[in-house]
């Protein structure tokens, strides 16, 4: 007898047409929302029920292939751009309060700029200032801007970043990705007023998730095919792995006569009990943390997935199926227990997550 599988059927609760998907959405403290984009200079303020609040010209579109990444402090009080040559922290009317020039970055490289969790510090990396320089992490107090330490990192020019904070509001886990190569994680912790970097090794080609909200333990996806992951805070000794034969065991919804399904790098905390799993057919897969098993999947309203043949035609043959592509483009959840994505039709979109998930 199959394990129980329930499909949550979800509402759209709010959704915002856009010209083009954003590459950042940043929640910030008061349940708004920053969007920026890849080809537009602008960057537009929406409050939580997505209403304008203002676009202003920020320069934060991507340039020579390096993205412009938004990020808010916990308190709300500021967002940080990181660009390709240009490090600004700035108001939430966006006044600038603060900039860091530094060399440009590399094409599809980076790194965001990120608060500490109780928004007392300002982490970053930069790129060396000559080939012989290798990439500069740096920690700078947030109340004056002044630079406590800084650590040179492995790579020079070789890594795009990004920053996670911890429980611990002296510590964040950098991930560093090579592209299809390789995808390294750090733990950088601020003692004393040095840096401390240590490589997780056990974590080795492992995706950052998110942490459990008790701040126990961390979830990390698969780089390749080694499913999902998770680890101990702060020890970092894994405590659960679910490999992806045993996730897509008994799932034959979506069946295909070549490609099966696999967790597409987005694995993410609902509460304590429950993760999410986005997968490469567009679903998103709801396991239980206790028994690490699939029991069920969020079904929003509006987002199809379609099965395609050979040529790459829809089709609703079931001996032609090879493949499924969904309309889901980005999966976050927010503070609130609500589900956001962004959908290829250039629409952000929210969507109340039931009670019963909590």
């Amino acid at each position: 007898m199959g394990k129980s599988f329930t499909q949550i059927q979800l509402n759209i609760h709010q959704k915002l047409a856009l010209e083009a998907n954003p590459i950042c959405i940043t929640e910030l403290a008061d349940g708004g929302y920053l969007l920026n984009f890849n080809k537009d200079p602008h960057v537009i303020r929406l409050d939580q029920s997505f209403n304008q609040v203002w676009k202003k010209d920020l320069q934060a579109q991507t340039i020579n292939y390096v993205n412009c990444m938004i990020t808010a402090s916990p308190d709300g009080k500021m967002m940080a751009l990181s660009g390709n040559e240009m490090i600004r922290i700035l108001d939430l009317d966006a006044n600038l309060l603060w900039a860091f020039e530094h060399e440009p970055w590399g094409k599809f490289l980076g790194s965001p700029c990120a608060f500490s969790a109780d928004g007392q510090l300002i982490w970053f990396i930069v790129p060396g200032s000559s080939a012989l320089e290798n990439d500069i992490l740096y920690s700078v107090r947030a109340c004056d801007y002044k630079v406590i330490d800084t650590w040179m990192m492995d790579g020079n020019q070789d890594y795009n970043y990004m920053f996670y904070p911890t429980p611990d509001n002296t510590a964040m886990i950098v991930e560093a990705a090579a592209g299809q190569d390789a995808s390294l994680l750090y733990r950088m912790t601020l003692r004393e007023g040095k840096i401390k970097c240590e490589e997780l090794s056990q974590c080795h080609d492992r995706i950052m998730g998110t942490f459990s909200p008790d701040g126990k333990e961390f979830v990390t996806a698969p780089h390749h095919e080694d499913g999902i992951e998770l680890f101990s805070f702060p020890e970092i000794e894994k405590t659960a792995v679910l490999k992806e034969k045993e996730l897509f065991a008994d799932r034959n919804e979506y069946p295909t006569t070549e490609d099966n399904d696999s967790v597409e790098y987005v694995v993410l905390y609902v509460n304590n009990k429950t993760l999410l799993a986005f997968t490469r057919f567009g679903r998103l897969l709801l396991i239980d943390r206790e028994s690490m098993s699939c029991t069920g999947e969020l079904v929003p309203e509006g987002c199809e997935i379609r099965a395609y043949d050979m040529a790459g035609r829809p089709t609703t043959d079931p001996r032609e199926i090879i493949d499924y592509a969904g309309e889901i483009v980005t999966v976050s959840l927010t503070t609130k227990h609500q589900l956001l994505l962004t959908h290829n039709s250039g629409e952000v979109r929210l969507y109340n997550l039931p009670e019963t998930l909590f």
